[in-house]
């Protein structure tokens, strides 16, 4: 179901301009606001005095960022492998289980010239074209059935052609790509839900879209929005409101059902638009329902009449603590809303609340997009094995494409996120994993800094255990205050959908380079430790997997996968899909979690290919095959704590074990990263000898491994991941 369906109801909202002033504002405002000389900073989150939130339309990380230099985009070598073999970039043009008929790689949209597309429907420009294509499909159905269980090989054949693979670059985005090099970009921010713009706002702003049915018999898991819902759960808002902090939504009179606190109850009684009744005076129409000034039209000024409404609070001393900034369709880059209005908007805000420095330096602004549209990203995001609580949805028209079984909720697909602050300034990536969740729980761990505590009631356990709270992305004893020098756009005022035709098909090219990087808050590690082989059952490799160390504070999620098996019907969810496992942050160096995957294509296979991925560009890959002269070798990769002149540190080490009678020659080759020569270990018969590599000392803590054994040319071992030590680093 396409989300441009999901808003034609401006009329009914226009009477309502004109919010009030936000109570209880001015005093927090002018202290937040003194000169700095009279501000004394905590240097922590105390020193944050407001937070405003721009939630952007329908872009996926990998269709505005995988090109973006040091992030994990195109040159991401810990990905996932489709069944049959390809590349996870490589997209079959064919369902998964037919024929493969052909393949698509991402292609740039403005790559095809004007001549190329259909006559009497060419744009002007190749970049007016690209900026103004027509968006694909994101519904519930296409964006499960593109993830395909975790298989990730489907996304051409459910998003209805090769759309889905276009992307943008830095040329195509300037300004975007100025904001990730000035401040922080996250690259392992998720959106909530595997659906569409209604589900994901509603995570936003409430924390659960109720897939336990704990309020009532309706689920929010799918469409444009959930307006006339009246959603019984308790908004966040609503949750800052009982903790006295302040806050509001700035929002004209077209919010193109964006503004999610309209599709809860406390918040609908007050919306003429849904057969409620203004009430001016009462705090949740005047600061959630209520619109702003509208001295410019409507639509087409709709991001000058926002602006001018912060940028009078701003002056005024009344900008609250939280706010919540909601364009229309033009402005907020949902297709066909251009990439280039979208950054228009965005830097008049910037510059509005910049009208005083103070204000400006000591707010926290964060940009995200509440859903991927139909657009590619290429990893697979973290479910949770069945059964955890909220967290599955039964009963949907998923039955019709053959899922039989509740349908995980999500997480979605990467979305961009850019947190712009005087902490954040320097051009950082932080890779912790996040969802929409994760703006609630900063404002959580904020408000309770500030002494006033907003705790959501709704957010999952599981969640809790796998997304961050963000502040890991945060250096407050080194701010950068001002407003740096950004690239100025004007919008392009195109209305016209296009539709770029492919021009290319090869593997895009990522910027070269690294940047820095935030410390993560886990250490994923993942061994294979033997076989179960019973006459006449298929075999099963055993696993262990791990999440250790004194930095370690958030679970880490794993995948497990069988490369050699074929695409499986959606009907075996989840028994022949990648199998799911959350591990919880340990200080015990010794804890591990068991886990199992299959070997082989069928019942008769003797070979395996196993691969694991967790966080980070955690990659874990085994080969081999139970009948050949490499079934006795073994390997183990542990992290341990090393003395050295400069101190403790952790280093990574591979124990390399013979089980066999015959002596083995075991090759650890370091492929990327270390700069380590081939070293070669001769291990006699019921034997072991350990290989320490240092990646701290050395790359930065990152590792590239892959092992051999002599005699078995398809028994291989790889190990690629992080080393974190509780300190900033750089990308991989």
């Amino acid at each position: 179901m396409s989300g441009l369906s999901r808003r034609d109801f401006i009329g009914a909202a226009t009477a309502i301009t004109g919010a009030a002033a936000v109570g209880g504002v001015s005093a927090s405002a002018a202290e937040a606001a003194a000169p700095a000389h009279q501000r004394k900073p905590h240097g922590d989150i105390r020193d944050i005095k407001r937070v405003v939130i721009l939630m952007q339309e329908n872009r996926s990380f990998d269709h505005y960022f995988g090109s973006l230099r040091g992030v994990r985009g195109f040159g991401d070598r810990s990905t996932a492998q489709l069944p049959g073999g390809l590349s996870v970039f490589e997209q079959p043009l064919s369902s998964p289980g037919q024929r493969l008929t052909g393949t698509q790689y991402p292609w740039r949209l403005a790559a095809a010239p004007v001549s190329a597309y259909p006559a009497g429907h060419q744009p002007p420009s190749s970049e007016v074209g690209a900026q103004n294509y027509g968006g694909t499909d994101h519904s519930w159905e296409s964006q499960h059935t593109a993830w395909y269980g975790g298989l990730m090989n489907a996304w051409y054949v459910s998003k209805g052609g090769p759309t889905t693979l276009g992307y943008l670059d830095r040329r195509d985005l300037p300004f975007h790509y100025a904001l990730a090099d000035e401040y922080t970009i996250g690259d392992a921010y998720h959106c909530s839900v595997l659906s569409a713009t209604g589900p994901n706002r509603t995570y936003h702003w409430g924390g659960t879209i109720d897939a336990a049915n704990k309020y009532s018999g309706y689920t929010a898991y799918s469409g444009g929005d959930e307006l006339g819902k009246n959603l019984l759960w308790e908004s966040y808002a609503e949750t800052l409101q009982k903790a006295r902090m302040t806050w509001k939504v700035y929002q004209g009179s077209d919010n193109y059902g964006d503004n999610a606190l309209e599709y809860f109850k406390t918040f609908a009684q007050y919306d003429p638009s849904q057969g409620g009744t203004a009430t001016p005076g009462n705090v949740y129409y005047d600061n959630g329902v209520a619109t702003v000034p509208e001295p410019n039209d409507p639509e087409t000024g709709n991001a000058d009449n926002l602006v001018e409404a912060i940028k009078k609070d701003v002056l005024a001393g009344t900008l609250p603590q939280v706010s919540w900034v909601v364009t229309n369709q033009r402005y907020s880059e949902h297709p066909d809303g251009a990439p280039t209005d979208g950054a228009y908007y965005v830097h008049e805000v910037l510059k509005a609340l910049n009208a005083d420095p103070e204000v400006f330096n000591s707010t926290l602004v964060i940009i995200n997009f509440d859903e991927n549209d139909g657009q590619f990203d290429h990893v697979a995001p973290p479910v949770p094995a069945p059964g955890e609580k909220d967290e599955f949805v039964a009963g949907t028209d998923l039955s019709n494409y053959g899922f039989t079984q509740p349908a995980p909720v999500g997480l979605g697909f990467r979305v961009p996120l850019l947190l712009l602050s005087p902490w954040t300034r320097g051009g950082w990536v932080t890779s912790e994993v996040s969802d929409h969740t994760s703006v609630i729980q900063f404002m959580e761990k904020w408000s309770t800094a500030l002494g006033k505590p907003a705790i959501s009631p709704n957010i999952s356990a599981w969640r809790r255990r796998v997304c961050g709270d963000l502040t890991g992305a945060f250096d407050f004893t080194s701010p950068v205050y001002g407003l740096p020098r950004l690239p100025s756009l004007e919008p392009i005022g195109d209305d016209v959908d296009y539709d770029p035709p492919v021009t290319t098909n090869t593997m895009p090219k990522q910027e070269g380079g690294t940047k820095k990087a935030r410390p993560l808050p886990y250490q994923p590690n993942a061994n294979l430790v033997g076989f179960t082989r019973q006459h006449g059952k298929p075999a099963t490799a055993k696993l262990e997997f791990s999440n250790n160390g004194p930095h370690v504070s958030r679970a880490s999620h794993f995948s497990v996968y069988n490369n050699r098996a074929d695409s499986p019907s959606l009907a075996d969810y989840p028994a022949k899909f990648p199998g799911q496992y959350t591990v919880d942050a340990s200080h015990n160096l010794s804890r591990t979690v068991s886990g199992t995957a299959p070997v082989g294509k069928d019942d008769n296979d003797s070979a395996y290919d196993i691969t694991v991925l967790g966080p980070n560009r955690f990659l874990r890959r085994f080969t081999g095959d139970l009948d050949r002269e490499g079934s006795t070798a073994q390997v183990e990769a542990r992290y341990e704590r090393k003395g050295h002149s400069h101190g403790e540190r952790d280093v990574l080490v591979l124990r390399l074990t013979n089980d066999g009678h015959q002596s083995v020659t075991f090759t650890v080759r370091s492929d990327q990263y270390l700069k380590d020569r081939t070293v070669t270990h001769h291990v006699p018969a019921r034997g072991h000898v350990t290989h320490t590599v240092d990646p701290l000392d050395k790359s930065n803590g990152w590792y590239d491994l892959t092992v051999k054994v002599s005699g078995d040319s398809s028994w291989s071992r790889q190990y690629i991941g992080h080393i974190e030590n509780g300190s900033h680093s750089v990308t991989g």
